[in-house]
């Protein structure tokens, strides 16, 4: 099953260009080769033949060759806008491994996690016993953080660094219906805690709520009007469309609002979309 359309949106930020210093210099077989495979997406609307394309000079490539990460890269958005969403994946953990593009890979990773986890029907509730339902860990975290299900509700584990965040996402997808309300249940467990929720549309515009402050061990219930959120950036209409919400992020902001630093455990004790 191919993706719904509007996912192609996030992977057209992704497909930015091949280097044309770094084909050409690969050789004109490879240059040809590439051109074919743009052709055969842009034109022919054939991913498949793109992706055949790009498996082979993968093939063909050195393991060091600087162009390796990118058609990776490329190599992924092919299979993913063929509905093959386990084949993006694998390339995208292989670019992952090169330099030049490891954080654009690991970025798209979380995307296509996401995507797999993504939020199909509104109204919907989840309580995390079984798993941490349609959430991933965002793509810059720690390495020691984690997230985890069970009877606590969704533990995550974040680390309060200077001057840096972490979040966890939930994506949306496009014809789950609209959101209107957000509901969530927080404790922090060992730091006093800052957290915001902010919204994403297709657009990559987003909307945010007012600092959420979590003292330690004391609960906190969430209800949120999708009305009432602000434009999290310039450009961002004042309102978000209820029902162009595709991203819903728990972001942890205590870094830069408080002076304690390390380990943390957040616990989403539930979450709702209605």
């Amino acid at each position: 099953m191919k993706p719904p359309a509007g996912w192609a949106l996030l992977w057209a930020l992704l497909a930015a260009p091949l280097y044309a210093s770094d084909a050409r210099a690969a050789g004109p077989e490879v240059w040809a080769a590439l051109q074919d495979a743009r052709l055969a997406e842009s034109a022919d609307r054939d991913p498949g033949a793109a992706i055949a394309i790009y498996e082979t000079v993968l093939h063909h490539l050195d393991d060091g060759d600087s162009l390796r990460g990118e058609l990776l890269i490329q190599l992924a958005r092919a299979r993913f806008d063929d509905g093959d969403i386990e084949g993006a994946r694998a390339a995208l953990v292989e670019a992952s491994t090169e330099p030049v593009v490891s954080a654009r890979a690991r970025a798209w990773r979380v995307q296509v996690d996401a995507y797999q986890r993504r939020v199909q029907h509104v109204p919907m509730s989840e309580n995390f016993h079984s798993g941490t339902g349609p959430f991933v860990l965002g793509w810059s975290a720690a390495p020691q953080a984690a997230i985890g299900g069970g009877d606590l509700g969704l533990v995550w584990h974040t680390v309060v660094r200077d001057g840096r965040d972490d979040y966890v996402l939930a994506a949306v997808d496009a014809q789950a219906g609209s959101i209107h309300r957000l509901g969530l249940g927080l404790q922090a467990d060992d730091i006093d805690a800052q957290v915001r929720v902010i919204v994403e549309d297709d657009g990559g515009r987003r909307w945010t709520a007012p600092v959420i402050d979590l003292a330690v061990g004391q609960p906190v219930n969430v209800d949120l009007a999708v009305a009432d959120l602000l434009p999290a950036q310039p450009g961002s209409p004042s309102a978000v469309d209820p029902a162009g919400i595709r991203v819903v992020m728990l972001q942890d902001v205590t870094a830069f609002h408080s002076a304690a630093r390390g380990q943390n455990q957040i616990r989403v004790q539930h979450f709702s979309l209605r």
